[in-house]
């Protein structure tokens, strides 16, 4: 059974629709809608619960050294506070799991999931790193959101926070609500959809005055709708749609990210594998396909399938992130159909994808 969030009762004041997601009870939307929520993140700023993200701190001698040989982009060379995205892969070089890397200290990191851990994810996790560091698990001591939006930094501003953080970089924030009272956070400066975004994590205890700090300075609740909107509009990877443990870097978009020089777990077997998929961005009319959708060129050559698909409103159609072939030869401006509703519909090839 799902359980509620830190969070949750706001949302019930602010009466969401609910939906369960992986362990968690969250937001789909509030009572203006998805795409209300989906515009108000281009033009302002939107709260996101991220409780579902999964935290974890990994310490010990060594830590970074030991951490580089396991992750597939490099650790050591990490500065204090910096915060990178990574992946850990198994030794068949299969993607166990995506997730944002900050370097809190010399020895200390916070490990931060890109979407829903699952317990398997966790378990490898803990199999994968040595007992000589420690990993403990944050998610019952800290509370997590997403400030994003084009005016997020003003929000953190008009919220009392002085020193914003720089991209890339985490810092520790202070909050105030309207009464005066004052909230220790720490705030990741990142992106999300081409929009400035702050993942920002509290102490549990906290967390529905840190939400009604930032709600009083302007920011807007939002669902998971429009998070997965906005994703798909930016063309967005993401588990578990085209990020899964099913497949290599090379075919979830990861190319960027590898460097055959240095040592990962995983690297024996990936030297050793062709790129078998390409994810690409098709543009359809106003209706989403279905993922797991046949995606065919012309000449009805099947050579993909959906793996993600919304309505996208300030694109003013429907876009689906498909996993294709990868000799398929699929470019930009080509044409490319699939099922919607029923009903083969001809989209149209926007660009190729990578995280």
């Amino acid at each position: 059974m799902a359980q509620n969030t830190f969070f949750s009762d706001i949302h019930k004041e602010l009466d969401a629709k609910m939906v369960p997601c992986g362990k968690w009870n969250l937001p789909l939307f509030y009572p203006g809608g998805s795409v209300a929520e989906h515009r108000n993140t281009r033009s302002g700023a939107s709260l996101f619960d991220r409780s579902m993200t999964g935290c974890f701190q990994i310490t010990g001698k060594d830590c970074a050294g030991i951490l580089d040989r396991i992750f597939l982009r490099s650790v050591k060379d990490m500065a204090l506070g910096e915060c990178r995205k990574n992946a850990l892969l198994d030794e068949n070089a299969s993607v166990v799991l995506i997730f944002t890397l900050c370097r809190m200290q010399d020895e200390d990191f916070m490990l931060i999931g890109e979407s829903g851990i699952a317990d398997k994810q966790w378990e490898y996790l803990r199999k994968a790193v040595p007992e000589a560091l420690t990993v403990r698990e944050l998610g019952t001591a800290l509370a997590q959101l997403a400030l994003t939006g084009s005016k997020s930094a003003d929000i953190l501003g008009a919220a009392g926070v002085a020193d914003i953080p720089e991209k890339g970089m985490r810092q520790i924030v202070t909050l105030k609500d309207d009464e005066g009272d004052e909230f220790r956070c720490i705030a990741i400066h990142g992106e999300f959809a081409g929009e400035t975004s702050f993942h920002i994590c509290c102490n549990a205890q906290f967390a529905l005055e840190v939400y009604g700090a930032l709600y009083s300075a302007g920011a807007l609740p939002a669902g998971i709708g429009a998070w997965e909107s906005l994703r798909i509009e930016s063309g967005i990877l993401s588990p578990p749609g085209e990020v899964d443990g099913d497949h290599s870097p090379w075919d979830c978009g990861l190319d960027e990210w590898v460097d055959m020089s240095r040592e990962f777990t995983g690297k024996t077997a990936l030297a050793g594998m062709e790129k078998r998929f390409q994810l690409c961005l098709v543009k359809l009319d106003r209706h989403p396909a279905s993922p797991g959708t046949v995606v065919e060129l012309p000449g009805n050559i099947a050579a993909g399938v959906v793996t993600s698909s919304a309505f996208c409103p300030v694109a003013g159609c429907a876009q689906a992130i498909c996993r294709m072939d990868a000799d398929c030869g699929i470019k930009a401006g080509d044409k490319a159909a699939c099922a919607v509703n029923g009903k083969v519909v001809v989209g149209e090839a926007v660009r190729k994808l990578y995280c």
